[in-house]
């Protein structure tokens, strides 16, 4: 695997397409270039598929797939950090003859798919609004999503707290798109908790803080070749837009508003389930 664009090793996300399929044959993937030293991989997770034909066929699409699965250390050093590198190595047999699989390291949610999702669900302004906080380095656009009741007096919003949700720092935690945009379906449904939510706070939310990353297929960076989540205390406007507007975007709300909370989603690669840091 290569690394991400400009960096100096990181190597963790994969997703690629074989074609020219044969059904009657067992195949083995060893895939290196990882730069973790552990892995879900070797606590039963397994790498995803998506057959084209079976999608057609079946109605089935990304699934979890693979046997004799291990993620271990190989021989190879690292050239920019110390230590060595790793494989991923898995069989598979595959249901179909000339068939287009794609492999993945999990569920892809790409830039179009949140522009897309926006798209759907910014269509009441009486509680969703949707602005662009910036532009990234490579002219791609930083959203901003606002939330709450805009129906309500001046008085009333000027009143609120403000909720910060920020997503995808790390373009590879592509569960993080998926919160997020489960967090955007329900503050905007009807359900009555969504509605005292929106009666009672502003949210603010960034659903893909690290646009680059995303749409050139990075793991852990943005263009610039740097951890976009290690840059919030020097960013300038010129290297890194996205930290240093979203972090005027604070100064900001906080000018206007109490900060009630703010909720920044990731994955992660090595820990189970869902958990909180605070």
């Amino acid at each position: 695997m290569h690394s991400d664009y400009n960096s100096p090793g990181y190597s963790h996300w994969f997703y690629f397409k074989v074609s020219n399929t044969r059904s009657d044959i067992r195949y083995t993937f060893n895939l290196s270039n990882f730069y973790k030293p552990d892995s879900l991989y070797n606590q039963g997770m397994k790498p995803l598929m998506y057959s084209t034909k079976k999608a057609k066929m079946d109605g089935v699409g990304w699934a979890r797939i693979g046997e004799d699965v291990c993620y271990y250390q190989n021989s190879v050093k690292r050239k920019a950090m110390t230590g060595f590198l790793y494989t991923l190595s898995f069989s598979f047999e595959l249901p179909y003859d000339n068939d287009d699989v794609y492999f993945c390291y999990f569920y892809p949610y790409t830039y179009r798919d949140s522009k897309e999702h926006l798209e759907r669900i910014c269509v009441d302004s009486k509680k969703i609004r949707k602005t662009e906080l910036c532009k990234s380095l490579a002219e791609n656009s930083l959203d901003l999503i606002i939330i709450t009741n805009f129906e309500s007096s001046e008085l009333d919003i000027a009143q609120r707290e403000a909720v910060i949700i920020t997503g995808r720092v790390h373009p590879g935690e592509t569960c993080a798109s998926f919160a997020v945009e489960g967090m955007l379906d329900f503050l905007v449904s009807d359900h009555e908790e969504a509605k005292q939510l929106r009666n009672k706070y502003v949210f603010k939310i960034i659903p893909i803080l690290n646009p680059d990353g995303v749409v050139i297929g990075n793991y852990r960076c943005s263009l610039s070749g740097q951890d976009l989540n290690r840059q919030w205390i020097g960013a300038t406007s010129r290297l890194f837009p996205e930290i240093y507007y979203t972090k005027q975007m604070f100064k900001k709300t906080l000018e206007s508003r109490k900060i009630f909370m703010y909720i920044d989603v990731h994955g992660h690669s090595r820990k189970r389930n869902a958990f909180m840091y605070g």
